[in-house]
């Protein structure tokens, strides 16, 4: 019973993650693409104002805590065990890491920018956050999958 409780609330943390990641990849970020780099500048740097909410907390962070216990719950079942520790592995390495070392970083350079700073923000910001952005979605995706399949096992 917890552990299907636990489990349901993993897929639906990595799932909304994955999801959130996709879109950015499919919609945002080429939307953005459209303005001109004061509208771009602006328009990302209210976008990481605004995400960093409670939810997002504890959607995109809360695997971090309960993958690790999914994975050892999932010890005895060899099957479920190999997804569900592929999945943490990915999810923790390719989403939070790439996030933590690579976005972060660059959304933190972009939020201390003055106004009138914002020249250049396509080729030192958008062009490497996109593509970290990206790597996160496929890992993110992947995460999400392994998790899928295992309900195969269940």
């Amino acid at each position: 019973m917890i552990f299907d409780i636990l489990y349901t609330l993993v897929m639906l943390q990595v799932g909304l993650t994955a999801g959130l990641l996709f879109i950015f990849s499919i919609a945002v970020n080429p939307g953005l693409a459209r303005l001109n780099e004061e509208e771009y500048y602006r328009a990302m740097k209210f976008i990481n104002q605004v995400i960093l909410s409670p939810i997002f907390f504890i959607v995109f962070i809360g695997p971090v805590f309960t993958m690790p216990f999914l994975t050892y719950m999932s010890r005895n079942d060899s099957n479920m065990f190999i997804f569900t520790l592929f999945s943490s592995i990915l999810y923790l390495l390719g989403v939070i890491l790439v996030t933590t070392l690579r976005n972060v970083p660059l959304n933190n350079k972009l939020e201390k920018l003055k106004s009138k700073d914002f020249k250049d923000v396509f080729l030192w910001y958008k062009k490497p956050w996109n593509f970290w952005n990206n790597i996160r979605t496929f890992f993110g995706i992947t995460s999400f999958l392994f998790l899928t399949i295992n309900l195969v096992f269940l």
